[in-house]
């Protein structure tokens, strides 16, 4: 007898209820990483984490800061090269040598900055030179981490951006990016 093929036993399922799916099973599904909510709960964990008091009822990140938090939060196996580097900040070759595998990857990650351009058009954030400052939706980033918390999504991220709160990274870490 041939072996049942899963995604077609659950099509018959969701048949029987009625249901429509579309099953494809020659395509791969996409990664998490493209996935606008997923990025939005990172960036959400990342701010409500790292963010200063700025102003009145106001808070602020570095964008480059951000920007590494998140690719660091979405890739966990980076941590060990992150300490690696903040440890090595005060040497310029090591600093160099150690963050090398990190830009690579991390100068090529133009999701963050589409997510970000549909924060700011959402008025979440406003742009402030090298900064993103909260604007009049600011409570969407409380919500979504709250959310986040309370149904203890994507926890893993969530503990990388807790122990880089322990990790320095200085603006020169950050310059030219």
């Amino acid at each position: 007898m041939p072996e049942a093929n899963p995604i077609q036993i659950l099509a018959e399922l969701l048949q029987a209820g009625q249901a429509k799916p579309l099953v494809r099973p020659d395509r791969f599904a996409p990664s998490a990483f493209y996935d606008l909510h997923y990025r939005m709960l990172v960036l959400a964990y990342a701010f409500e984490i790292h963010a200063n008091p700025f102003a009145s009822q106001q808070r602020r990140i570095s964008s480059a800061r951000l920007r590494l938090l998140q690719f660091a939060a979405c890739r966990p196996w980076l941590l060990p090269t992150l300490r690696q580097w903040s440890d090595a900040r005060d040497d310029a070759q090591l600093s160099v040598f150690s963050s090398q595998r990190l830009r690579r990857g991390f100068l090529g990650d133009t999701v963050h900055d589409d997510v970000v351009a549909f924060l700011v058009a959402r008025r979440v954030f406003s742009r402030m030179g090298a900064h993103l400052i909260t604007d009049t939706n600011a409570i969407l980033l409380t919500q979504l981490n709250q959310a986040g918390i309370a149904n203890r999504l994507l926890s893993a991220e969530r503990l990388v951006l807790e122990e880089l709160a322990n990790v320095k990274i200085t603006n020169y870490m950050l310059e030219g990016w």
